[in-house]
């Protein structure tokens, strides 16, 4: 942050950042997660296989995915708030348009604009953070960021279920998904505005012409070394589980224990509800006792991987035991996607390069969440449930011992 502002101002700009940048991600769940929550209504209304009605996801999280990398870029090099402001409009403008059509193809074209413009939130958004907030603040405040987004999806999760048992039809929760997403985006124009007014903070588009201060000095060998390929493993394995379980519990529960729709999506606010109390609680374990984001990651993720094994073998028995062990995998998942996702890339703030590997590690999530999102549709149509969940325990083991060889080699990265 600029160093000639008083620090009456900086605590200023700070309290007001402190709730825009989590009204975003509450705004950015509301518009993205909400065709994954109303699919198995989708597949019961329309007729269609799991298969399907995973298209237009899968083509949402690949652009999504493939729009973090192209969005940190431009994150680091224009003016970041303009790039959520775009991100906003355009989500809003989807979420209004996906209802409004019929046609399988057209709705899929229309998701997948979506999921691109949800790219251009996050990685300037980590920018904005990294650059006006020391770490304590700035680790605060990505923890009630995640807590917000999980929240945007606790409340789609009774919308969607509300929706569905009063009018049968899934296309009301899409409109008011854009109508809160409108909102916020007048509320962030307002507020970021009467934050940053004549502090000269991110009013200048560096381009072309960044000095050589802000230039990223990030080479290709000291990124190979710091053992980044091996985290990029367990971060797609991390994206893989979070939402491939998040998505697809509502359908697999219909099919496991014969339920209604509507019942089985209300059930399934269990997830998100126990993500929220998860991501607190990581928040605060590493703000007081977590020194390495990769080795707390590892033992996260094999803790769930437990937990995927023994949903594996004890999933028939009862449909709550059933939700309660997915909502906790999906906890320990939210976990490593706090240290991984969230504090590994603050790490490159001395390269100059923290919202260009924000994309790309957050892209590194959607590729696992965009094949698990269609995969694991695939692998229930064609082999069943049980496949799909010894599938989940591979991909939990992959993270685990992926994290764990990338200990050694990212802790001589950071103490460098």
């Amino acid at each position: 942050m600029t160093n000639t502002l008083s620090a009456e101002k900086k605590s200023s700009i700070v309290k007001i950042l402190s709730f825009l940048c989590p009204l975003i991600y509450f705004a950015s769940y509301m518009t993205r997660k909400n065709y994954s929550i109303v699919m198995a209504d989708i597949i019961i209304s329309e007729g269609i296989s799991n298969a399907d009605a995973s298209l237009a996801a899968t083509l949402s999280l690949i652009s999504y995915g493939v729009g973090q990398i192209i969005s940190g870029i431009l994150g680091d090099k224009f003016k970041p708030q303009n790039i959520i402001l775009c991100g906003l409009t355009l989500t809003t403008a989807m979420n209004l348009a996906m209802p409004l059509t019929d046609d399988f193809t057209l709705r899929s074209i229309i998701w997948f604009i979506n999921g691109f413009a949800q790219s251009m939130l996050w990685p300037p958004l980590v920018r904005i953070m990294a650059e006006t907030m020391d770490s304590a603040t700035y680790n605060k405040v990505c923890t009630n960021v995640n807590v917000a987004g999980i929240s945007g999806t606790v409340l789609l999760y009774i919308t969607a279920s509300a929706i569905w048992i009063k009018y049968y039809n899934w296309k009301y929760v899409f409109f008011s998904s854009a109508l809160v997403s409108g909102v916020i985006a007048i509320i962030w124009v307002i507020g970021f505005s009467k934050a940053t007014k004549g502090t000269g903070l991110f009013t200048s588009v560096k381009g072309n012409k960044k000095d050589a201060s802000e230039k990223s000095t990030l080479s290709l060998k000291a990124l190979l070394m710091s053992g980044f390929i091996l985290i990029a493993v367990a971060i797609i394995c991390q994206g893989a589980l979070r939402d491939g379980i998040t998505d697809w519990v509502p359908t697999f529960i219909i099919n496991t224990f014969s339920l209604e729709s509507g019942s089985a999506i209300l059930k399934s606010v269990i997830i998100p509800v126990f993500s929220v109390i998860s991501v607190k609680l990581v928040g605060i374990i590493n703000g007081k006792f977590v020194k390495d984001e990769v080795k707390a990651g590892t033992i996260t993720f094999f803790a769930g991987a437990l937990g995927c094994l023994l949903l594996l073998f004890i999933y028939r028995e009862n449909q709550y035991v059933t939700l309660f062990l997915a909502a906790v995998i999906t906890c320990f998942m939210h976990g490593v996607n706090y240290f991984l996702i969230c504090i590994v890339p603050a790490r490159f703030e001395k390269y100059n390069a923290v919202s260009t590997m924000s994309g790309i590690i957050n892209s590194l999530t959607y590729v696992g969440s965009a094949a698990a999102t269609y995969g694991f549709g695939a692998i229930s149509d064609s082999f069943g449930w049980n496949t799909v969940l010894v599938s989940w325990v591979i991909v939990a083991v992959t993270g685990t011992l992926t994290g764990l060889l990338a200990i050694k080699p990212w802790k001589k990265f950071v103490t460098e």
